[in-house]
């Protein structure tokens, strides 16, 4: 019968260098794992950097709008008129107090409501 071969060098040999291609690959398979991760990540911000681009865009376009419409004449004119108060040559600008402008639609109104024979009525008395 034959003997078992223990302490054979080449078959020593062989798994060790199994066992090292064997390492070698699970480092790489890690390795490849974990940069496909980050290359996913990576996908997932450029997207998001996409979407804050074109709401950025949109917000300066808004923004060049306003600045327009804020830059013509016709708006310079209309926040002169109404937060400083001035006028044109020959105008005359009235200003009149809040209180007293609600207590005038409050007396327009009653006036409305009341029946034009209730009007004489109360005259006649």
């Amino acid at each position: 019968m034959q003997a078992l071969n223990r302490g054979n060098k080449k078959t020593d040999k062989n798994g060790w260098i199994k066992g090292i291609i064997l390492v070698i690959a699970w480092i790489l398979i890690f390795s490849l794992a974990k940069d496909l991760w980050q290359l996913k990540k990576g996908y997932v911000r450029i997207d998001e950097a996409k979407t804050r681009l074109v709401e950025e865009e949109a917000k300066n376009q808004m923004l060049k709008d306003k600045l327009s419409l804020v830059m013509t004449d016709e708006y310079k004119e209309k926040i002169i008129r109404e937060q400083l108060n001035m006028q044109k040559i020959g105008e005359v600008v009235a200003v009149l107090p809040k209180g007293d402008l609600l207590a005038i639609k409050e007396a327009t109104e009653e006036e409305k409501q009341v029946e034009n024979w209730e009007k004489w009525w109360s005259l006649l008395k």
